[in-house]
């Protein structure tokens, strides 16, 4: 973005690190000027909003709605976020492996997520990330605004998981995939002491189901994506009842990582137990809890 396209609004944020609440409107004119929404424009409201850093709330409300248009409505085909969208996107937030650092951009996760009728995997798992950073941490945007103790998932943490888990990987419900169950254990895995949230067990529980029983759907019917089961537990229409060796091998190992067996993979086993009628290392699992 060269200094020269900049507009003298948004030239004013980066030079005073501020924003005046009657300079809002200015920005929204500009923003939606001629009913489209440019790159340079998202990027330089990206610019604006890390040097306000949260301290506006009306422009923090802005940079969603104008962000998630940009993303889902002026791009097409519209609703869906592409690959190549998704990498933009992260790009902007601090990259592959990045933490994003203000609240609105996790705000802005969770609208696009929501929004969209697709998103792909990468952008997911990238959301999903921030919510593990906080939880482990408990620090970065996604825990700001509340005491949020180390290695803790919190009330917050379920809220955003949940809306995350809900809307990730496609259409409404859509199923969790291999990358988001991993990150969903490493949280547990971190986790494991009893000052959780008490809906965090079945959220975790549930999530991992959904990837078990929806991954073997898949393979069989060669679909992407499978319905996400929402409820406070495990039970619900699932579109398998068994799992293949892969499914069965990778969660064996995931549940073998750190030795031993949180309250919520309890829950998973249990309802695993009543769900498939054969289950490849189960006993080998149950052993150590």
């Amino acid at each position: 973005m060269s200094n020269r396209n900049t507009p003298a609004i948004i030239r004013a944020i980066l030079e005073t690190k501020s924003l005046q609440s009657s300079e809002i409107l200015t920005v929204r004119r500009w923003f939606y000027g001629d009913g489209i929404i440019h790159e340079e424009d998202a990027v330089a409201m990206f610019a604006a909003n890390k040097v306000l850093c949260g301290s506006n709330l009306e422009f923090n409300k802005l940079f969603v709605e104008a962000v998630t248009d940009f993303m889902v409505y002026q791009q097409m085909p519209t609703g869906r976020v592409s690959a190549e969208q998704a990498e933009w996107l992260i790009a902007q937030m601090g990259g592959p492996g990045g933490h994003v650092e203000t609240v609105s951009e996790i705000d802005l996760l969770v609208n696009i997520m929501e929004e969209a009728h697709e998103i792909p995997t990468q952008l997911a798992a990238f959301a999903i990330s921030q919510v593990k950073h906080a939880a482990i941490t408990g620090e970065g945007p996604a825990a700001r605004g509340r005491v949020h103790f180390s290695r803790t998932v919190d009330g917050r943490d379920v809220e955003l998981l949940s809306r995350m888990l809900d809307k990730s990987g496609g259409t409404l419900g859509a199923s969790v995939s291999r990358e988001e169950a991993d990150l969903l254990f490493d949280i547990a895995d971190a986790c494991s002491g009893s000052s959780n949230d008490h809906a965090w067990d079945q959220l975790f529980a549930r999530a991992i189901a959904n990837h078990l029983l929806g991954a073997s759907a898949q393979q069989r019917r060669a679909l992407e994506h499978a319905p996400f089961v929402r409820g406070d537990g495990p039970e619900g229409e699932w579109q398998s009842s068994r799992l293949d060796s892969a499914s069965a091998a990778w969660l064996n190992s995931r549940i073998h990582r750190d030795g031993s067996v949180s309250s919520g993979e309890r829950i998973l086993l249990g309802f695993l137990d009543q769900t498939v009628p054969e289950l490849p290392a189960k006993a080998a699992i149950l052993r150590m809890s």
